[in-house]
């Protein structure tokens, strides 16, 4: 079991380490540690030899879920808003990287919540950089900086294989304020010096993504309707096209981009547009059934004309420089996660480090 290091509510002025105790060897803050990309890089950064510190939000139960996956990672509690909390966590672990992947990940949800969803994911991100330059100006070095970007910035008026270099046109919270951060990045890259890349991640999935987002709904869906279960769900059209890539993939790319020999901005994607129909057959197809729509559920009002239909990337530049690419393609990943929701079915143990699989395809 990973050791939990307990932290006091932020603004206490306490932490639970002591600065300048840091441990023999490289060091990697994660923040967002209990979410799938946290997990993965985790484990990948663990596996070779880096001593890794990874952030919950206060009070997250995400965390007892992904408990199984996370042994050998120091866990520490930590609001992403609370600055002060963030410089003591610089202080007492003087990470080589930061791999920012915490923050409102929910894109349709950010209108509810909009003044937090930028606070959490764009002005949290200049203060994290901000910290990074000042300990920095007191020490003279800083540690590399990560920044999960989203394809979402690019807006709903996509055409083509997008590349790092085409203009953002945000049109959500969760957009703006994941633009806003991205171009952050860049900024204090600039001016400062920052080894900050920004990492503009496609959709990317895996077992172990929280369960209300769509690809592991349609996993859950084949799985249960192959058991005779009477489970249906609702989506809002059936041909949005996004570029699926598996989030293991993604993990090597994170961590690649912080090991190169310098700072920049990359995509990580498979260049190759599939559909939420597609996605179903795959599924389905994984239990020897052909009936997927027979238990899907059409409401149009769900779907958005600010959504992109069609979000397909570039991984040109990731591939030609970091020699990164992907190697689950999108068959092994969706049929990888409906034979892991069979196995969670059969067994009645959702999460187990069994489901776990060395090739990434799941």
């Amino acid at each position: 079991m990973p050791e939990t290091a307990p932290v006091p509510p932020p603004g206490t002025g306490k932490e639970s380490a002591t600065a300048g105790s840091r441990p023999q060897g490289r060091v990697a803050l994660v923040t967002g540690v209990a979410g799938q990309d946290g997990m993965y890089v985790s484990r990948l950064l663990l596996s070779r030899g880096w001593t890794v510190v990874g952030t919950i939000r206060p009070g997250t139960r995400s965390v007892e879920r992904m408990r199984p996956y996370l042994d050998g990672v120091t866990l520490v509690e930590h609001d992403q808003r609370d600055v002060e909390g963030f410089e003591r966590l610089l202080e007492a672990h003087r990470p080589d990287s930061v791999y920012n992947l915490a923050g409102f990940s929910a894109v349709q949800a950010s209108w509810q919540a909009a003044t937090e969803v930028l606070l959490t994911n764009s002005v949290a991100v200049v203060d994290m950089l901000e910290a990074i330059v000042r300990l920095g100006e007191r020490t003279g070095s800083m540690p590399r900086f990560l920044q999960a970007s989203s394809a979402e910035m690019y807006g709903p008026a996509t055409t083509g294989p997008l590349t790092e270099a085409v203009a953002h046109d945000p049109r959500t919270p969760y957009a703006v304020s994941k633009s806003a951060a991205h171009y952050a990045v860049n900024a204090y890259r600039d001016r400062h010096e920052v080894f900050g890349c920004g990492m503009i991640m496609f959709n990317h999935e895996s077992p172990f993504r929280g369960r209300q987002f769509i690809a592991g709904k349609v996993a859950r869906l084949a799985a249960e309707v192959s058991r005779g279960m009477p489970s249906r769900m609702t989506l809002g059209a059936l041909d949005v096209e996004r570029d699926w890539l598996s989030a293991a993939d993604v993990a090597a790319g994170l961590v690649a981009a912080l090991d190169h020999d310098a700072p920049g901005d990359y995509i990580l994607a498979t260049g190759h547009g599939h559909t939420l129909r597609d996605m179903l057959t795959v599924a389905f197809a994984a239990v020897g059934r052909d009936d997927a729509l027979d238990h899907v559920d059409l409401e149009p009002t769900l779907w958005s004309a600010i959504q992109a239909a069609r979000l397909v990337g570039d991984p040109s530049h990731a591939r030609e420089t970091l020699g990164w690419r992907p190697t689950v393609d999108f068959e092994q990943l969706v049929t990888g996660m409906v034979e892991v929701e069979l196995e969670r079915l059969a067994s009645g143990v959702e999460e187990s480090a069994h489901y776990l699989r060395p090739d990434g395809a799941r």
